[in-house]
């Protein structure tokens, strides 16, 4: 059928029964057909739908990385001041809900242009700006949504791997497994994602040991860092107790990215005994709690019950799931296929 056959059909039908054809089509609709044409935006906003439309084929034109970085940079800093979420008079009211069409082409556009060219440099940098930006975002109000990536149709990781990948396909040095480390630890998470998730996006994209190792320098240069950033204080605040737990969550992530690479280097016992030494936890007992979960998770078997057996004697009480993890492998000499048994 012809669309001007179909215009003409629907015609005659009532709004009632158009209702019910529009909703059978959307049960009919496989979902990643309905993710690919963002179909969900089409009904929720249709006019803002047709905008980003015209915005592709305005991209289908080679794109001019000059002006992108123009036009994304400055989008940036609108985000930032919260001209798509609070009222003011430099981005109308009409066109702040389609701030995340904006993202979807700049996303998508970039991710086109091939860090083989000249101006692949460029168009990673602005990638490490937007994701920066939508991660800012779960942790801020900027745009009116809790969940930005969902909101733009990308997984967190997902666009971490792309930022990562790309920025270290260009040379593997200190500075470019500094940024992609800092990226990961210094952003916020959304509210589906976690930062072992981050860590472990990061890690697959360090192909070799060389560069493994860089990565660990690196991670035990920044926790250094940032212990010698606390300053004592007489006087308590918000501000502070803020502060330090960002501090101690930040340290923390890093140490598990530590205990992670030198796991795949093999280097055991230096994970194990760095991470003990240094994991910020004043209850020993979550700190054991951590690291026996990394240990079932990398399947290593004698060494959870290694530590497990040395937190008991240094006096550390495991809680029940513990426990049952450990009566579990004593009885089938295999850990559990899952770590949260009863």
């Amino acid at each position: 059928m012809l669309i001007s056959e179909l215009k003409e059909l629907i015609k005659n039908y009532k709004d009632e029964d158009l209702r019910l054809i529009i909703s059978e089509m959307y049960k009919s609709m496989p979902k990643k057909l309905r993710e690919e044409k963002d179909i969900d935006t089409l009904l929720q906003d249709t006019s803002a739908y047709m905008c980003i439309g015209k915005m592709e084929k305005a991209r289908n034109k080679q794109i001019n990385i000059n002006d992108m970085q123009q036009e994304v940079n400055l989008f940036l800093d609108y985000a930032y001041k919260q001209y798509y979420f609070a009222p003011n008079n430099v981005v109308h009211k009409k066109e702040r809900p389609k701030w995340r069409f904006k993202v979807k082409v700049y996303i998508r556009d970039l991710q086109e242009v091939s860090v083989d060219r000249e101006e692949g440099s460029m168009a990673t940098e602005l990638l490490y700006k937007l994701y920066e930006m939508l991660s800012y975002a779960c942790g801020y109000y900027i745009f009116n949504t809790e969940n930005p990536f969902r909101s733009v149709g990308i997984e967190q990781t997902s666009l971490l791997e792309t930022v990562i990948a790309r920025r270290l396909s260009c040379e593997i040095n200190r500075d470019n497994i500094k940024s992609v480390i800092n990226l990961v630890i210094n952003n916020t998470v959304d509210r589906d994602t976690l930062y072992s998730s981050l860590i472990c996006v990061l890690i697959m994209n360090l192909k070799s040991s060389d560069a493994k190792e860089i990565a660990v320098k690196e991670c035990k240069q920044l926790i250094k860092e940032l212990k010698e950033s606390k300053k004592a204080s007489s006087k308590k605040s918000w501000q502070v107790e803020s502060s330090d737990y960002h501090r101690k969550e930040k340290i923390n992530n890093l140490i598990e990215m530590v205990l992670r690479i030198d796991i795949e280097l093999c280097e055991f016992d230096e994970a194990i005994q760095f991470l003990n030494k240094n994991y910020i936890e004043r209850d020993p007992e979550i700190t054991l709690y951590v690291l026996l979960e990394l240990l079932w998770e990398y399947e290593l078997k004698e060494l959870w019950v290694r530590e497990y057996d040395k937190a008991l004697k240094n006096g550390v009480k495991p809680r029940k799931k513990l426990i049952n993890i450990y009566e579990y492998i004593q009885e089938n000499n295999s850990l559990p296929e899952n770590f949260y048994i009863n």
